[in-house]
């Protein structure tokens, strides 16, 4: 069986260099990715999605994406983990998440992030991370 978590572990580690053709090399040419918790419709294809990573990579430093629980069934891939970054503007964003990827040809094929887009919104407001976000983070990367 394909390691489907390595290759997720490949895409965080290229996104922590913002390293948009790292990421790439793990995505079907045929992505879909569900980034937006269902406020937006999805991204489709390639090109959507390197013309979405290069403008993301513009306006975030210091990422520090990581996962808290991660597991594999046949070629689909569960985790749960924060994706946590800081502006260009200096304001720190920490957004709790779960996400399933399913996989096709060794490549991430559809990609479905579920989180609440209001906490995004209040922390880029200047809300800062509550201390129930806080508590959540805390618990240690796999």
């Amino acid at each position: 069986m394909t390691d489907h978590i390595a290759t997720l572990r490949r895409v965080i580690e290229s996104w922590h260099r913002a390293d948009v053709e790292g990421v790439m090399a793990c995505l079907h040419p045929d992505i879909i990715w569900n980034n937006s918790g269902g406020i937006r419709a999805p991204l489709r294809g390639a090109d959507a999605m390197r013309k979405t990573l290069e403008g993301m990579k513009g306006r975030i430093t210091n990422n520090r994406w990581r996962l808290f629980d991660v597991a594999q069934d046949g070629d689909k891939v569960w985790m749960e983990g924060v994706d946590e970054f800081d502006t260009v503007d200096g304001i720190r964003v920490a957004i709790p998440y779960c996400g399933i990827l399913d996989f096709k040809d060794g490549l991430i094929h559809h990609w479905r992030e579920y989180f609440d887009g209001r906490l995004q919104e209040n922390q880029l407001a200047g809300q800062g991370v509550s201390e129930h976000v806080e508590a959540m983070l805390a618990r240690p990367a796999v």
